[in-house]
């Protein structure tokens, strides 16, 4: 083994643990427009920090490059059901940074006529550089 071996991202993965779902607390007061106030939490949920640590600790885990799909398939139960149809397994640019994973956009089929979607790999270092 090298010594640069010794921090990859592969010596990451056993010691990264997935935090439980929170409890749903209903937006009463002022839930988002057009929504539940359930519905607005659930949406809140996932536009917050809990979550975005959640799918960061998932594609951490993984190593990468995993596809924003995948990651949303590791979305463990209790978060699944917790969020319903407003689960999502997407971070930004600036969250992969933060949190040392690189987010590329990608073809599907190299051309992008047949779509695109994101990869994400784990970095060894906390810019979030590969």
């Amino acid at each position: 083994m090298i010594q640069p071996d010794l921090f990859s991202t592969v010596d990451m993965a056993p010691a990264v643990e997935l935090p439980p779902a929170p409890s749903l607390v209903p937006h009463s007061d002022w839930p988002f427009p057009g929504m539940s106030p359930e519905d607005s939490a659930r949406a809140a949920i996932t536009l917050g920090v809990q979550y975005t640590e959640l799918l960061a600790a998932i594609i951490k885990r993984d190593g990468g490059p995993i596809t924003d799909s995948q990651v949303l398939a590791a979305v463990p139960e209790d978060w699944r059901a917790l969020l319903g149809p407003w689960a999502h397994g997407h971070l930004t640019h600036s969250q992969g940074r933060t949190h040392g994973i690189h987010v590329e956009y990608v073809a599907h089929d190299g051309d992008g006529k047949g779509g695109y979607h994101f990869n994400y790999t784990a970095t060894a270092n906390d810019r979030g550089e590969s």
